[in-house]
């Protein structure tokens, strides 16, 4: 007797409903739940997180991004996104399939895993950030910017090399950066919550944030505090002041200089800007 082979439907999406005749199809937008189910497309994506984290299932993997994180997918890799961790906000980028070969596709490595999550620098990021905070995107203008942020995606995975990894994030470091993210430890006295939490000195847990994340513990504390104050100003109308309070900082002055550190924008230029593309 045979076995009954189980099957999950893979819905497909295609370039001919949603390009419109266009090179790219592009959202900016606050995430909360996946809509589409787990799905494939015709045409090459990726998709960027500027605020908030969440998982993709890719091609049965399931991965975590956060802040700067992408992923690239291209034809046929099926996925699906998990927002567990609240609004999240994303740049995803579809770009058609003939457009892509003719441009893209010799840069893309011989060997390619969708599952691969890749960092953008933190200048670029900067950069998406500010045009996509400043500009509104409708029929289709800003294809120079796609066209740019395209062929940076696809730079870094042809550079990508499996020696700018480092060993693998031990499973205490990273199971310490993940509970930072819970308000009640990245507030008052953060970095002390943070060393507890590791179970490590202070000075071997900065040596090993810097190995393999690259910040020192109080960078990723403020990169958590900031990740929180811009979800906050983009669900509520909470005051600056309060929000200054709720994301762990001391004062508002303090939450200013670092929020404009961090985003090149003011908290209240940041909130007026997302309204202005809405």
């Amino acid at each position: 007797m045979q076995p009954q082979v189980l099957s999950m439907e893979i819905k497909t999406a295609r370039e001919n409903q949603l390009f419109d005749g266009q090179n790219f199809h592009m959202f900016i937008y606050n995430k909360v739940e996946s809509i589409s189910g787990l799905h494939e497309h015709d045409y090459y994506e990726f998709t960027v997180v500027l605020t908030g984290r969440y998982y993709q299932n890719i091609n049965g993997k399931r991965v975590l991004l956060e802040r700067g994180d992408f992923v690239f997918i291209p034809l046929g890799s099926n996925h699906q996104s998990f927002y567990e961790f609240g609004a999240t906000r994303i740049l995803n980028v579809g770009i058609s399939k003939a457009f892509f070969e003719q441009h893209y596709l010799s840069l893309l490595p011989a060997q390619f895993i969708a599952s691969q999550v890749y960092k953008i620098n933190h200048e670029f990021l900067n950069y998406i950030e500010s045009v996509t905070a400043s500009l509104n995107f409708r029929n289709g203008e800003f294809n120079e910017f796609l066209e740019m942020v395209t062929f940076y995606i696809v730079n870094r995975l042809h550079h990508h090399r499996e020696s700018e990894v480092t060993t693998d994030t031990p499973v205490w470091l990273k199971a310490t950066v993940e509970k930072m993210h819970d308000k009640s430890r990245f507030g008052d006295k953060a970095l002390l919550h943070m060393v507890q939490l590791s179970g490590k000195s202070q000075e071997y847990l900065t040596r090993e944030t810097q190995r393999h994340y690259g910040k020192t513990p109080m960078q990723i504390i403020n990169e958590i505090r900031i990740d929180f104050a811009k979800k906050q100003l983009e669900i509520t109308n909470y005051s600056i002041t309060d929000i200054a309070f709720e994301s762990g900082y001391s004062s508002p002055s303090m939450f200013i200089k670092n929020f404009k550190k961090l985003t090149s924008f003011t908290p209240n230029h940041y909130r007026k800007q997302l309204f202005s593309i809405d």
